[in-house]
């Protein structure tokens, strides 16, 4: 069986995006539900902005 090769940062960033669009718009039928999808939402755009950020400062870095 073949490994699969490792996700660039942009395919990650991708994923995490796909991930939010599936819950984007969408209500839980219950409370916990409800609050569960709007904490989903909350950790993939804050683990979005942290990846756009480190590749903005490793831009920075590499530029003279």
């Amino acid at each position: 069986m073949s490994e699969k090769p490792p996700l660039t940062d942009s395919e990650i960033y991708d994923r995490l995006h796909e991930a939010y669009l599936l819950f984007n718009k969408q209500t839980g039928e219950s409370s916990f539900g409800d609050n569960t999808i709007k904490a989903a939402r909350l950790a993939l755009l804050s683990l979005q902005a942290a990846m756009v950020k480190k590749s903005e400062d490793a831009k920075d870095q590499t530029q003279p």
